[in-house]
């Protein structure tokens, strides 16, 4: 049976090293198949996502899929909500060609193609919750993220990867790892979590809304993305060594019984910190503390 609802399909060729481009030629005889008003769109540069995200909501698109990495429905999803709310339901669908595919993970075990174009003609939605998130940067910036926000260590070492280490693939993450080891962790933040208020020293923190980040890390082993709530995990007063544990049992979730780990869940949080700390929502790297965080409960509609 053949979709009657407008269609865009965007294509980021840049995500995993041109492997979305070989996904498209694969599925794109199938979706024009099976939907009849399929619109293609190509990202030819660095925020083209984020544009046509704005010019989708502007044309009335009601289904938008994506191909591509972990970062194109996160600039996708700003594009779309960069006027607001949009006043009508949009499903978001997403075929997975980076390096990460983390938020997929949590509803399936192996996001493949087969399996996200099958759910995509379905057309069975789950609803999840979308973060809204709120910074300072040459003036205030309002922004969204579907799966991860992390402060300090975190942002630290996603931003050495990309600078440094991209060229060893996946084992660039676990490289920069041990290098941003060195350093060290010296900072105090200041967290207003849902009214209740804490300190904390040389620590690092992730905020998230589903289970896995950078691919198969477990970062989150019992978040949801439909409670209304972000877990946060917070690694606290950690040395290299506590770094170099959690670390090596992140894979398999088992981090979460380190010492030095606290989980906790939160619908609103706000954070300050001595100094400034890097942060990053969905492995991209974006701005510094202090921010805003709240969650907008089951506030998309994704198709999986």
């Amino acid at each position: 049976m053949t979709s009657q609802m407008k269609t865009l399909l965007i294509l980021n060729p840049a995500a995993g090293k041109g492997k979305g481009k070989k996904i498209f030629s694969k599925i794109h005889s199938l979706l024009k198949k099976n939907i009849d008003s399929l619109k293609v769109e190509t990202s030819l540069y660095p925020g083209h996502i984020y544009e046509i995200g704005q010019n989708a909501i502007r044309e009335g698109y009601q289904k938008i899929i994506t191909i591509g990495g972990d970062g194109t429905p996160f600039e996708l999803i700003n594009g779309l909500y960069s006027s607001g709310k949009p006043e009508y339901e949009i499903q978001l669908g997403m075929i997975p060609s980076g390096t990460g595919n983390s938020f997929l993970r949590d509803f399936v075990d192996n996001p493949d193609e087969e399996n996200c174009v099958r759910a995509i003609l379905d057309g069975k939605c789950r609803q999840v919750d979308l973060i809204e998130f709120q910074y300072n940067k040459n003036g205030p910036i309002k922004q969204y993220y579907l799966n991860i926000l992390g402060i300090g260590l975190i942002a630290d070492i996603l931003k050495l990867t990309n600078e440094r280490l991209k060229v060893f693939g996946p084992m660039g993450y676990s490289l920069a790892v041990l290098i941003r080891l060195f350093k060290g962790i010296d900072n105090h933040f200041t967290l207003k979590v849902d009214q209740q208020s804490m300190e904390l020293k040389n620590s690092a923190l992730a905020i998230s809304n589903s289970k896995y980040t950078g691919g198969k890390m477990k970062m989150a082993p019992m978040a949801s993305t439909d409670d209304g709530k972000v877990d946060v995990i917070v690694f606290k007063e950690v040395n290299r060594r506590d770094i170099i544990n959690i670390f090596i049992n992140v894979f398999k979730g088992n981090h979460i019984h380190h010492d030095q780990v606290e989980i906790f869940n939160a619908k609103e949080i706000q954070i300050t910190s001595d100094p400034q700390q890097l942060f990053m929502a969905d492995g991209e790297l974006l701005g510094e503390t202090p921010l805003k965080l709240k969650v907008l409960p089951k506030e998309l509609s994704i198709l999986i």
